[in-house]
């Protein structure tokens, strides 16, 4: 008798817990695709602002940022993102209490527009074991639910972004007084530190590009990482609170990275090779003392940013979240 007891709980229970467990690793097929949009808060790590030698956050050049991506579920706790970020970083050196760097007067601020391939790894998932009994009008108990607890992730990914630093004239003069006029600089055309000049840097040397001129790309190469919570609200949406850092390839974020050129040298130079409108602007905008601006650390050849490690910016957002249902799935 115990023995096809045995049997049949082997036959028919059995089955029963595998078909339940299929159905749980599978359940994903059924939600695969997510659609997400957010808003949150934007920083950056570069040579500009900070209150230390090296790059650090300035919370008071907190920018905006906004997103949407579609995150495709490829296993339970695997999934492929596709994400489009518009951003704003900036930095100013007026606002750092280190001497040297307020002294500079350097600033940028520049948008930022990415596209990035993220690979999503589910560390918690949404529902919890705890259940509570959902009730009637009469307070009588109808059925045991799942409560739908808060769920955790961590990212990386690969992408692309544009950027284009721009600056204003604000600099002082000897005696720490504005003699700026406040206009507005595209730094990128301006070759600030000699970028593509005899004596600039050696990446932009025609020796290492083979071209006359060159200066840093508008697009660089990006490495988001991070980590996520999740709260739904309901079985097919909530929201979503998530922390990200992205390494970059470039160091000219900000448009500052190596040595002061001289800037009257960078005035001819950059008249015989654009125009004089393009040359005065960037005598203006290197920042490099002469005449009359007799700026102390920003002699020619001296130190205009740190040349090691690239800029890299920040994301904080808050987003909503609603997945699509497959309806053509059904469960075996």
């Amino acid at each position: 008798m115990k023995k096809c007891l045995h049997i049949f709980l082997f036959f028919i229970v059995f089955p029963t817990i595998l078909n339940a467990q299929y159905k749980q690793r599978n359940s994903f097929k059924n939600k695969r695709h997510e659609v997400n949009f957010g808003l949150g808060f934007s920083n950056c790590l570069t040579d500009v602002g900070g209150n230390r030698n090296k790059a650090s956050i300035n919370i008071k050049k907190t920018n905006f940022t906004a997103n949407f991506s579609h995150l495709y579920q490829i296993q339970n706790k695997i999934a492929f993102r596709t994400s489009l970020t518009y951003a704003k970083v900036s930095g100013d050196d007026s606002y750092s209490s280190v001497y040297s760097k307020k002294n500079k007067a350097l600033n940028f601020n520049t948008t930022i527009s990415e596209l990035s391939g993220i690979l999503e790894f589910t560390i918690t998932t949404l529902k919890n074991k705890n259940t509570y009994k959902s009730k009637n009008k009469r307070r009588k108990n109808i059925a045991n639910k799942d409560r739908l607890g808060f769920g955790s992730y961590i990212f990386v990914g690969l992408g692309s972004f544009y950027y284009n630093p721009m600056g204003i004239n604000k600099f002082l003069d000897s005696e720490g007084n504005n003699v700026g006029d406040g206009q507005k600089y595209s730094l990128r055309e301006l070759h600030t530190e000699g970028q593509g000049f005899v004596g600039g840097p050696e990446q932009f040397s025609k020796q290492a590009t083979g071209k006359k001129y060159s200066t840093y790309n508008d697009f660089a190469i990006c490495v988001p990482i991070g980590f996520g919570i999740k709260k739904p609200f309901h079985s097919n949406g909530g929201i979503k609170l998530e922390a990200s850092y992205r390494f970059t390839n470039t160091d000219y974020l900000d448009d500052v990275s190596s040595k002061y050129y001289d800037r009257e040298k960078l005035r001819i130079e950059m008249n015989q090779a654009f125009n004089e409108e393009l040359a005065q602007s960037a005598y203006i905008m290197s920042g490099t003392s002469t005449g009359s601006v007799n700026l102390t650390n920003t002699e020619p050849a001296e130190a205009r940013g740190e040349k090691k490690g690239n800029d890299s910016y920040i994301f904080l957002t808050l987003s909503v979240y609603k997945t699509i249902t497959n309806k053509s799935y059904k469960d075996k």
